[in-house]
C-alpha cells in the first residue's frame, strides 16, 4: 500500500513538474533588454494594441511575442562578400537615358516602441523581416523613382547626395506612419557604372582638367607679361624722372650762375680795389654801377 502511494506521488509530481513547464512556455513570456513585444494571438489573429517593456509578462492562450529592437540599427549591402552578408547585396536602379547603375547601400533606422503594434499589424514580419524585405524594396522603388532625374555624370560629380537625402525622405513618408524612422540613408564606395558610359565620363573628365590646365597656364603667361611690361614701364619712369631731376639740377645751377656769378665778379673786383687804395680819393667817378679804377698820380 505505501508502495503504491508513493508511486502515485512520484506519477503527480512529475504531472505538475510537466504542466508548470508548459504553463511557463505557453503562458509566461519574456522580453529582451532593449526591446519591446508584441503579442499576437495566433487562433484570432489580434495583436494586442500596448507593447510590452522588457522583462516576464504573462500571456494569453494561443498567444506569442514579437520582439522589436528600441535602438538603432544599421544595415548595409554590399557587392563585396567582406561586408555585410557574404551574397552579393547590392542594388541595381535605372538613371537618366536608361543606364543602370549598382550600388552599395546602407542605411540606419529605428523603431517607435509605441508604435512596434501598429508595425506588426501592417506588415506581420519581424524587424528583421521588415527591414530586408519592405525596407529594402522601399529603396529600390524610391532610387528608381528619383534617379530617373539624374544622368550618370550628374551622379558622379555630387547628385548621389541629393538622391541619397531624396530617398531617404521618401522611406520615412512612407512608414513613419508605422513607426519606422530613417536616420541615415547613403551610398557605400563608389557608384559602378557600365564601362563604356565610365571610360566616357573618364575621358572627359581628363578632357575637362587638362583646359582648366591650359587656361591656368595661359593666365599665369598673361599676368607674367603684364608684371615684365609692368616692370619695364616703372623702370623706364623712373629714368625719365631721373633726366628731368638731371636736368632742372643743371637749370637750377644755370639760373644760380647768372644770378650770383656776376655778384661774385664784382665782389672780386671790389676787394682788388680796395687791397690797390692807398687812401685817397679818386678825383674822377665813372658812376654808380662801375667798378673801374683809375690810378691818381703825384704832380710833378
Amino acid at each position: 500500500m505505501n508502495g503504491i502511494l508513493q508511486h502515485l506521488r512520484i506519477v503527480i509530481g512529475l504531472a505538475v513538474a510537466v504542466l508548470v513547464f508548459f504553463s511557463l512556455h505557453i503562458f509566461v513570456a519574456s522580453v529582451s533588454a532593449n526591446h519591446v513585444g508584441v503579442e499576437f494571438n495566433r487562433i484570432d489573429g489580434k495583436v494586442e494594441p500596448v507593447p510590452l517593456s522588457s522583462g516576464w509578462h504573462l500571456i494569453g492562450i494561443g498567444t506569442s511575442v514579437v520582439e522589436f529592437p528600441t535602438f538603432t540599427q544599421t544595415y548595409t549591402w554590399t557587392k563585396s562578400a567582406s561586408e555585410g552578408s557574404p551574397t552579393d547585396e547590392s542594388m541595381n536602379f535605372q538613371v537618366a537615358s536608361g543606364i543602370v547603375i549598382n550600388a552599395d547601400i546602407s542605411i540606419s533606422y529605428s523603431i517607435d516602441s509605441g508604435k512596434a503594434p501598429v508595425l506588426y499589424q501592417k506588415y506581420k514580419r519581424g524587424y528583421e523581416e521588415i527591414t530586408s524585405q519592405i525596407i529594402r524594396n522601399g529603396i529600390r522603388n524610391a532610387l528608381n523613382n528619383y534617379g530617373s532625374k539624374y544622368d550618370a555624370e550628374g551622379l558622379l560629380a555630387g547628385g548621389k547626395i541629393k538622391l541619397a537625402e531624396e530617398v531617404r525622405a521618401k522611406i520615412n513618408h512612407e512608414m513613419n506612419t508605422y513607426g519606422i524612422m530613417v536616420e541615415q540613408f547613403g551610398f557605400v564606395n563608389e557608384l559602378r557604372l557600365p564601362s563604356n558610359i565610365q571610360s566616357a565620363i573618364n575621358a572627359k573628365l581628363q578632357a575637362t582638367q587638362e583646359a582648366l590646365r591650359s587656361e591656368a597656364m595661359l593666365r599665369k603667361n598673361l599676368a607674367d607679361a603684364a608684371n615684365a611690361v609692368a616692370v619695364a614701364k616703372g623702370q623706364a619712369d623712373a629714368k625719365i624722372a631721373e633726366a628731368q631731376g638731371d636736368a632742372r639740377a643743371l637749370e637750377v645751377v644755370g639760373e644760380a650762375i647768372k644770378k650770383y656769378g656776376a655778384e661774385a665778379a664784382q665782389l672780386k673786383n671790389q676787394t682788388l680795389w680796395i687791397e690797390k687804395w692807398n687812401g685817397q680819393l679818386p678825383t674822377t667817378s665813372l658812376g654808380t654801377n662801375t667798378t673801374a679804377m683809375i690810378g691818381v698820380g703825384k704832380a710833378n
